[in-house]
């Protein structure tokens, strides 16, 4: 388990992640604009929740469409 700290308009939330995990949204929220070393604007936090929401949405669509492929073989 790992413990990430991040910092919302002066708040500071503690989460505590399995380790593939944290790793996962460390980077996915690195270049999202998001920093673990300093405060962070919630309308930036909003932007990044949007773009994994998107890419989520993304892969749903991808999974639908290889369901229709593979039921039409």
């Amino acid at each position: 388990m790992k413990k990430l700290s991040l910092t919302i308009s002066g708040n500071k939330y503690e989460i505590t992640l399995e380790e593939d995990f944290a790793s996962f949204i460390i980077k996915d929220l690195e270049e999202s604009g998001i920093s673990f070393a300093r405060d962070n604007n919630p309308s930036n936090l909003l932007k990044a929740y949007l773009k994994i929401a998107k890419k989520s949405n993304s892969y749903e669509d991808e999974i639908e469409l290889l369901i229709e492929t593979l039921d039409s073989i």
